[in-house]
This record gives structure tokens, C-alpha cells and sequence, in this order.
């Protein structure tokens, strides 16, 4: 492992944590219209707070995401993209972990909305260099 793939797997964990935070914000965002649940990022602040839709939401992205990195089974493929892959697959499990983690922060800060969007910034960019890095170091040669 060199420090080129630890640094491409901090760059895509953070492109990767932001799209996941994105995605959850515009899928609750979308609920809303149906059923008036609060925005919230992490699945561990819907549980301490017991907003149940929510946490069914966000478990359904995260579970679908993963299974959109998931490499093709067939074993024609899967003998050369198994290299290319698996560490894809290891950095989106990670970040997500980390993110869903990270988020409780951005979750119960209730002060201004300014020190709010720079907690959400801070956050994506750390779940998503930890979620890179975990995933390149912890991956097998």
C-alpha cells in the first residue's frame, strides 16, 4: 500500500461522505412533504431522540448505497475487478460507519445556523478521510 491509494481513498471517502449527507438531507426533505419528520443526519441521534421514520430512512440509504458499491458476482468479472473493487466497497462501508458517527454532533448543536453548516462541513471531511483511510489501510494486499 503506498500513500497515493491512502491519499485517493481520503479524497473519495470525503466526496463520498458528502454525497451520503446530501442524499440523506434531500430524502428526509422529500418525507417531509408526506409525513413532518425533523432533519436529522445520524441514525444514532434518531434512536437517543426516538424519531423512528427517520431512522428507517436513513438505515434504507445507507443499506442501498452499500448495496450499489457491491461488485458484480459473476465469476468472468470478478477474478480482475475483485482488485479494483473491494477497497471501494471497504471505503464506502467505513465512511458511512464514520459519518453515521460523526453526525450526532451536527445533529444536537442547537445554536446559530452558520456555526451549523461549518460543524456539517467539518464533519463530512473528517468521516470521509477516516472512512478513506480505513479503508485503504485495512484492506488485503
Amino acid at each position: 500500500m503506498s500513500t497515493r491509494d491512502i491519499r485517493y481513498g481520503a479524497i473519495a471517502g470525503i466526496g463520498y461522505s458528502f454525497v451520503v449527507s446530501i442524499l440523506t438531507i434531500l430524502l428526509e426533505l422529500l418525507a417531509n412533504v408526506f409525513y413532518p419528520v425533523p432533519i436529522i443526519l445520524s441514525p444514532l441521534w434518531a434512536i437517543y431522540r426516538g424519531l423512528w421514520v427517520n431512522l428507517l430512512l436513513i438505515l434504507a440509504l445507507y443499506g442501498l448505497l452499500i448495496i450499489f458499491v457491491k461488485p458484480y458476482k459473476s465469476e468472468s468479472l470478478m477474478s480482475y475487478n475483485r482488485q479494483l473493487f473491494a477497497p471501494t466497497l471497504r471505503v464506502a462501508v467505513y465512511t458511512i460507519i464514520a459519518e453515521a458517527v460523526l453526525t450526532i454532533t451536527v445533529d444536537s448543536y442547537s445554536g446559530p445556523f452558520r456555526t451549523k453548516a461549518g460543524l456539517f462541513i467539518v464533519i463530512n471531511i473528517i468521516a470521509g478521510l477516516l472512512g478513506g483511510y480505513l479503508g485503504v489501510k485495512l484492506s488485503k494486499p
